[in-house]
């Protein structure tokens, strides 16, 4: 799998541009070395861009120091974008984009951006682009304007840098086999200990027609969560029903944190122990825990109760946010609002629990899932509003309407199939470990720009090693 991105040019093609859109987009990192380039000229020499292009045709061991730097950060890291000329030549394991653009838009685009240490007229630039051109040639006998170095090459006159971003990744992933969108969900077990009426991931139709027990049997969850990873997903999130009951789940958020991902598991919070807590620190990043409300009488009706009877208690659940929050975990926390708790205010609760993330979703009817029992609980975008204004001062607060959800999470059934739910009902791929990731995924209708609206990129490295690391000493 190639794990890198370069990106060559002329001047104006928007490399940095397109190269920080990448890197928000697919959680890499962002290294340029016409910054680096214009630093080393400011720091030492006092030049501009211009003025040490000049120097260094007299001055090759220049090009060679910032080459040599370029070559041995880059070629050590993993999950990078670089704004590099030569990068095709030096980057090993890299998906190579070559970015063109006319003097006259190039010129119009380094004017625009306020670049005062840059002539840029279309004459200037021409001859700056001609200079580097001759340069390499010389210096390193490759030619960095040919189309043949490269895996793509696109003219950037007419697009923006955002959709120019979005053409590489979308060659990146067909070239790598993988989704754009880096998180996945892998709802791994269709039982659960709750009866939440408006669920919309029962997974009855798939217990009915392929999977008797509702899930895949320890061997086989595994080796999803190995093509998982081999595909490049970067963050894994355990779902269910209620991942917990899986006796396995331990060895799935093992394997998934070995291979390289970030791991979450989201829970209605009853069987997550002490024990469990202590246990998995080592393998499991997030948790995130479904609280729709703290009123018993509440949750009895949306069915978030044990067996749709006995409801957590407000007590419960700020003894649990500390447990959670004990053990360093990154703490997540999904509400689901709807008819029944739409009014109610949950403010005071969020601001003691802190979560980085507050995701507050509105109730989402999908055919085949929670059609039976969702129109007492479906709200208008008014109802939905009401809540939202009613929290405007939570700042962790991270919407998502029906409009946002569909289409804009990658996920995988108990069976082990990808599906989507773009068009309000599942959509089931055909099985993973059947025809492979690049194969299942074809027939998904994943958004990739709706994940992005909706915040699916975020800093999701946890961020809590310290009170790990002292919960490690008790």
């Amino acid at each position: 799998m190639k794990n890198k991105i370069t990106l060559s040019g002329f001047a104006g093609t928007g490399k940095s541009t397109v190269g920080k859109f990448i890197e928000d987009q697919l959680n890499y990192e962002f290294i340029s070395v016409g910054n680096y380039s214009r630093l080393f000229a400011k720091e030492n020499y006092g030049m501009t861009i211009n003025q040490f292009q000049k120097h260094c045709n007299n001055h090759p061991e220049l090009d060679n120091l910032i080459d040599e730097k370029f070559k041995k950060e880059c070629n050590s890291k993993e999950s990078i974008v670089i704004d590099y000329r030569l990068g095709f030549h030096f980057i090993k394991n890299a998906f190579n984009v070559l970015l063109k653009v006319s003097n006259q838009k190039a010129s119009e685009r380094i004017s625009l951006g306020n670049r005062v240490d840059e002539v840029t007229s279309p004459e200037a630039i021409k001859l700056r682009n001609e200079s580097m051109k001759t340069r390499f040639l010389e210096r390193y006998n490759v030619d960095f304007t040919s189309d043949n170095n490269y895996d793509l090459v696109i003219n950037t006159d007419d697009l923006t840098p955002k959709e120019v971003s979005q053409k590489i990744i979308r060659h990146y992933q067909e070239c790598n086999a993988v989704i754009a969108i880096p998180s996945i969900n892998f709802h791994l077990w269709e039982p659960c200990n709750m009866r939440c009426k408006f669920c919309f991931a029962t997974f009855k139709d798939v217990k009915q027609t392929i999977l008797p027990k509702g899930h895949l049997p320890e061997a086989d969850a595994l080796k999803v969560v190995e093509n998982i990873a081999a595909a490049g997903f970067k963050k894994i999130t355990f779902a269910g029903g209620e991942p917990l009951l899986c006796k396995w789940l331990p060895n799935l958020i093992k394997k998934a944190k070995q291979l390289g991902m970030t791991t979450m598991i989201v829970t209605n919070g009853s069987k997550l122990t002490e024990s469990f807590l202590k246990e998995n620190t080592t393998y499991l990043d997030w948790i995130a825990v479904s609280i729709d409300s703290l009123e018993d009488e509440n949750n009895i009706k949306i069915g978030r109760a044990i067996t749709g009877k006995s409801p957590l208690s407000k007590a419960f659940y700020y003894d649990l946010v500390d447990k959670i929050k004990k053990h360093g975990y990154g703490l997540k926390i999904n509400t689901v609002v709807n008819k029944v708790n739409y009014k109610d205010n949950l403010t005071e609760f969020i601001e003691y629990a802190k979560p980085q993330r507050w995701k507050v979703l509105q109730v989402l009817p999908i055919v085949g899932q929670n059609d039976a029992k969702i129109d007492e609980f479906k709200i208008t975008t008014e109802e939905y509003n009401y809540f939202l204004k009613t929290h405007i001062d939570v700042k962790t607060i991270v919407p998502e309407s029906n409009d946002d959800i569909k289409g804009s999470y990658v996920m995988v059934d108990p069976a082990g199939r990808f599906f989507d739910n773009a068009q309000g009902t599942h959509n089931y791929s055909k099985p993973i470990l059947e025809v492979g990731v690049k194969e299942a995924i074809k027939t998904m209708d994943y958004d990739l720009g709706k994940f992005l609206e909706r915040g699916g990129v975020y800093n999701w490295e946890n961020n809590n090693q310290d009170l790990r690391k002292e919960d490690s000493k008790l």
